[in-house]
């Protein structure tokens, strides 16, 4: 079994174009979250998966892989799929998703993602979830939340305050959990992908709905991250001043 990592990296966003080359002490964003990432000691191959010419010499410039795909992918997990056509890849590999945006995601917490798969069989994914315990983080539509089960799988994602608490009721650490975007998944969940429908993700936009909906197990590893997506000019500044 191969455990491949994979960086989505598209040029165009809505909130900070081209963040991906933006600099940051030196090196571009690309660059800082896939030497973040090989720090990851279950990955055996790390790749980059970008549309853009100008990322993939970035990459290659500094003698890592990267590997074109269609500017027509609508999300980081089909992107991921085209990726694959071109390398070979086996039925029982794990495929890693590592989000372009997040350079400060605690490479240890990758490992964690990884293990929990692969010692849970009856998961087809996981992921990574953080407490978060402030009123405005836990009401901020971009903050994504998640509801486990007892058995610590998904039950839902949302941009909505999940759980809703109705009453007021004075909730401890861990009612509430930030879902960190990062996903582990066996191959097979990706072979099926395209096929599979989704009554939510297009009005949450939350990819990882479909699998829920389509009776996937996600596995949900909780802990402790300082891990913040790059999605404004502030998001930049408060990432120059954590590097220093």
């Amino acid at each position: 079994m191969n455990i491949i990592g994979m960086i989505p990296a598209r040029l165009k966003s809505s909130r900070l174009p081209e963040k991906m080359l933006a600099k940051v002490n030196g090196k571009t964003l690309i660059e800082h979250v896939y030497l973040n990432a090989r720090k990851a000691s279950c990955l055996k191959e790390l790749y980059v998966a970008t549309d853009n010419v100008r990322i993939k010499k970035v990459i290659e410039a500094a003698g890592w892989k990267a590997i074109m795909t269609p500017a027509s992918c609508r999300s980081g997990t089909e992107r991921i799929r085209e990726a694959l056509k071109t390398i070979r890849v086996n039925m029982n590999d794990i495929i890693v998703n590592i989000q372009g945006d997040e350079p400060l995601l605690e490479h240890t917490l990758i490992d964690r993602a990884v293990r929990a798969l692969i010692n849970d069989k009856s998961c087809d994914a996981a992921t990574l979830a953080t407490p978060v315990t402030e009123k405005k983080d836990i009401e901020d539509t971009s903050v994504v939340k998640v509801v486990v089960d007892m058995g610590g799988n998904a039950m839902y994602f949302s941009r909505a305050a999940i759980p809703f608490n109705r009453d007021g009721v004075k909730t401890g650490n861990g009612a509430y959990l930030k879902h960190i975007g990062l996903y582990a998944y066996r191959k097979s969940v990706l072979d099926r992908w395209l096929k599979l429908g989704s009554a939510y993700e297009g009005i949450e936009k939350l990819e990882q709905l479909r699998m829920i909906e389509n009776g996937c197990r996600i596995k949900v590893v909780t802990a402790k991250s300082r891990s913040i997506g790059i999605d404004t000019k502030e998001d930049l500044r408060k990432l120059v001043k954590i590097l220093k």
